[in-house]
């Protein structure tokens, strides 16, 4: 059956890309479609459903590539005669098809496959009641491959009712659409058209039957097949208890039986399917942490951005001010140095009283820190200017007092002034 697929600055783009649709284009899923056929051909049923399982549980798929991976799921489910976990993941492609724009054609195909279903179960009134469904709409959206299934499955109701001949001509015209649609589902109508010759007493047509429904399974390498030719084998010799005929269809039953391991097949999806959704879970809830996580570190990032800039704004702004008080301050004592220079250099002594007179009023406080015994260093720290600046001043004041050093300060200032 072929299935058709349908095709917001920086964090926008993200969103977009993540949210793009895992097939790109329906070629793509039809790839994957034939990659699950291949794998449940192998037996290879937990490597199927790995494929399939993370389309469901992702957020970021369409509604028809859930639609048509829960179908694929279906199909391998089926494969291993767990139909109870077939119509469950039917009903799910339902609730996907609902939401697509092809929900019309989607819902025909899942009714076909759950009539399929029931057929299997021996559930015949269901199956009937689907395939009447089907019939009634003109087998409108059902691929020939279905559609022959489906005449298959009324062929056999006919056979039930001991319809022989009108079965048979059933089985002919399914067994013409399937050679044309899906030659490897062959062995199905093989099987049913054994059981009816069988029915009909008719040996050698039955074990015609028989050994082309093996040649179609081992030709598509379906083990399927043959396990449910001689299971149905196995029921007509018990029913007519033919001996010789139960060993041989017991015989080779045992041993397909074995190679297809149909509990450990099913036991294995479902551990499978579970650990992967707790996985996909565990992943979900460890990727929201992160992002939750990334968005606290982003946030304190740029509050301490901001406040590093604040800071070094505020202290920029500060050390202006000082640095244009200084200004003023250093302008006043050159203006007072070239001053003191003019007196000097005409030879006219200077009194230590008129000398502080000619301080300005940094210099003076200069002076009383000096006088304090404070270090350059300290006197810096208690002015907030920088120790060069102290030093500048203290320099224009040995100058404009006439002394030669902190100690001549000390000695002179005390000796005048006391």
């Amino acid at each position: 059956m072929k299935l058709r697929v349908g095709r917001k600055h920086l964090g926008l783009l993200v969103i977009l890309l993540l949210s793009m649709p895992f097939f790109s284009h329906a070629e793509t899923f039809q790839q994957l479609e034939e990659k699950v056929y291949k794998l449940n051909n192998a037996l290879k049923y937990r490597e199927s459903q790995a494929l399939l399982l993370p389309v469901l549980e992702s957020a970021s798929m369409s509604a028809d590539e859930k639609y048509q991976a829960a179908l694929l799921l279906s199909y391998t489910y089926k494969r291993v005669l767990d139909y109870a976990s077939t119509l469950q993941f039917l009903e799910k492609a339902r609730s996907f098809a609902r939401q697509t724009s092809h929900s019309k054609q989607y819902q025909a195909i899942i009714l076909a496959q759950e009539a399929f279903v029931y057929f299997d179960i021996h559930q015949y009134e269901k199956a009937d009641s689907s395939m009447r469904i089907i019939e009634k709409s003109g087998y409108r959206h059902i691929d020939l491959e279905n559609k022959a299934k489906i005449v298959m499955q009324q062929g056999y109701l006919l056979f039930l009712k001991k319809q022989y001949p009108q079965a048979e001509a059933t089985y002919d015209k399914a067994i013409e659409w399937l050679r044309a649609s899906s030659p490897c589902d062959l062995p199905m109508i093989y099987v049913k058209k054994m059981q009816l010759y069988a029915a009909m007493n008719q040996k050698e047509r039955m074990q015609e039957a028989l050994r082309r429904s093996d040649a179609y399974a081992d030709s598509c390498d379906i083990i399927k097949y043959r396990i449910y030719a001689y299971s149905e084998l196995l029921a007509i010799y018990k029913d007519k208890n033919e001996v010789r005929g139960i060993a041989f269809a017991a015989k080779n039953l045992d041993s397909l039986s074995k190679v297809f391991a149909q509990a450990e097949n099913i036991a294995a999806l479902h551990n499978q399917k579970e650990a992967m959704m707790l996985e996909s879970k565990d992943q979900s809830l460890a990727a929201q942490k992160a992002r939750q996580l990334h968005l606290i570190l982003l946030i304190v990032s740029l509050l301490v951005v901001v406040g590093v800039l604040g800071g070094g704004l505020y202290y920029y702004r500060r050390q202006r001010v000082f640095m244009k008080n200084e200004i003023v301050h250093m302008s006043a004592e050159l203006q007072s140095y070239l001053s003191q220079k003019q007196l000097e250099s005409a030879d006219t002594p200077i009194p230590l009283n008129r000398g502080l007179g000619l301080l300005s009023e940094r210099q003076r406080q200069v002076l009383d820190l000096l006088v304090a015994g404070l270090s350059n260093k300290e006197i810096a720290d208690k002015l907030f200017v920088s120790e060069n600046t102290v030093k500048y001043h203290i320099k224009n004041i040995y100058q404009l007092l006439d002394l030669k050093d902190r100690k001549d300060l000390l000695v002179n200032l005390k000796k005048k002034i006391g």
